[in-house]
């Protein structure tokens, strides 16, 4: 393997770290193989503070408060968190002269993220306040379990009688067809698959230099039906509005789902590891005639630090850098697959995890939130669930369209943003489960635009000018 980092990263200091967890709390770290061959690389005792997803905002929202007792580095997801660029221009180091322009030379593999990642980042105030955590260009998109589908008939391409139809079709004996409908942080959740099906604008759509927010379109108006029809049908799990993402994600890998909407970003190994062969992996095809198939912002959050003397600043860009190493490095496999003979094994030059593995990893002990390398479509040991996404992309990426809103800053989105969102997602859901009638989507329409949704457009529409 080639090494990427030559040189000593940390300085033997302890450096803490808050970041989201979707996975089971890491085996502390005296027990942990993985978790000291971390700390052995990064030569720094590594403290990583997890916070589970549900707990996530609310947690972010009490450190912001606080603003005691920082830890070194904070990770920031796409939640609209209030004030917080406020927060981070306050009490996090600005970066931008440490790796804007040829000063990006000192972290290669920083200056490796796609550029993508960054602009969808933003700075403020044309500052740069933290390092992006990348993410493949697809967008949330259906987990399908195939070998039920098969077994069912249910062709890889469907239409919207089709899909509702072939999800009817594997709901019974206690299994059903799809599940986790609430809305996530930083997105709307579940609809947008259903959204890009039915030819919505991915979060925004530009008119001229005017921008519309897609939930005003009759398009994902038409998605909100077809989950009604869903819901109607009984193919929802009972438990899908209060669900947590760790559980649903277990209720897919055990096959009590036969399908979830998730990031992109579980196409990983760990994730067919957890699935342990119970069926074949598969994404699903958009379903409606003119799909628009949404493409992801590139970014799941970033890393910020807190403020300190330039040398501790550089030294926490060292261990992002460490991180951040590409695929084909001796530093991504320890990251992505921990200790040789431990946690994986090389066969016919492939990786084969063990069962230690399962429990030590980058899930539990998720250094990924710190710093990430450019995805890849690697998954060793698994050539048709390769495959299968690999048509999957084939078939849908060139049809994907982005937002055209991203990397611009809409200060009302800032510290309205969580607000919104509950407005939109307490409506979809309660016309989804048949709480609320479907025409009185409009009357959400007309709440999300007074309490600030026109005043977030205006913004951005005034951001895209200036940046024309």
């Amino acid at each position: 393997m080639v090494k990427s980092v030559s040189d000593t990263v940390g300085d033997g200091s302890e450096v803490t770290a808050m970041v989201i967890t979707y996975g089971a709390p890491p085996r502390p770290l005296e027990a942990n193989q993985y978790w000291q061959a971390i700390n052995k690389a990064l030569n720094v005792n590594l403290k990583i503070i997890v916070v589970p997803d549900a707990e996530y905002g609310q947690k972010m929202t009490t450190l912001m408060a606080s603003g005691d007792d920082l830890p070194d580095i904070i990770m920031f997801s796409q939640l609209a968190l209030p004030r917080s660029h406020e927060f981070i221009q306050a009490s996090c180091a600005d970066i931008s002269d440490l790796v804007g322009g040829d000063a990006i030379k000192d972290y290669p593999n920083l200056a490796n993220i796609p550029t993508r990642a960054w602009q969808a980042m933003g700075r403020i105030d044309g500052r740069i306040f933290g390092v992006p955590l990348e993410r493949p260009a697809p967008g949330n998109s259906l987990f399908v379990n195939r070998t039920a589908l098969n077994q069912a008939g249910v062709p890889v391409d469907w239409d919207t009688d089709g899909f509702i139809n072939g999800l009817k079709q594997v709901t019974g004996n206690r299994r059903w067809g799809i599940a986790g409908s609430k809305p996530l942080f930083g997105g709307l959740g579940a609809v947008t698959y259903h959204a890009g099906s039915l030819g919505a604008p991915n979060g925004w759509r530009l008119d001229g230099d005017s921008f519309v927010n897609t939930i005003t379109t009759p398009q994902f108006e038409e998605a909100l039906g077809v989950m009604r029809r869903l819901a109607e049908a009984g193919t929802y799990h009972p438990d899908s509005l209060s669900i947590s993402s760790t559980d649903l994600q277990t209720f897919w890998h055990n096959g009590t789902v036969t399908s979830m909407t998730d990031g992109f970003g579980s196409v990983k190994l760990s994730t067919l590891t957890k699935i342990d062969n119970r069926f074949a992996l598969d994404l699903g095809r958009p379903y409606g005639p003119n799909p628009t198939p949404w493409r992801g912002t590139g970014y799941f959050g970033h890393a910020a630090f807190k403020k300190a003397s330039t040398d501790r600043i550089k030294m926490l860009l060292r261990i992002c850098d460490y991180l951040a190493a590409p695929f084909g490095t001796s530093e991504y496999e320890l990251v992505n697959y921990g200790v040789e003979g431990a946690h994986y094994t090389k066969e016919s030059g492939g990786i084969k995890t063990t069962e230690l593995f399962k429990v030590e990893n980058s899930d539990n002990v998720p250094v990924k939130f710190i710093a990430v390398a450019p995805a890849v479509l690697y998954l060793p040991g698994y050539p048709e669930a390769a495959r299968a996404v690999y048509d999957w992309e084939k078939a849908v990426l060139p049809k994907s369209v982005v937002d055209p809103a991203l990397g611009l800053r809409s200060a009302t989105q800032t510290s309205k943003g969580a607000e919104l969102l509950r407005i939109v997602g307490d409506s979809s859901s309660a016309i989804i489960f048949g709480r609320a009638p479907a025409s009185s989507w409009k009357e959400t329409i007309t709440q999300w635009r007074q309490a600030g949704g026109d005043k977030v457009a205006e913004e951005l529409a005034t951001e895209y000018a200036a940046a024309k």
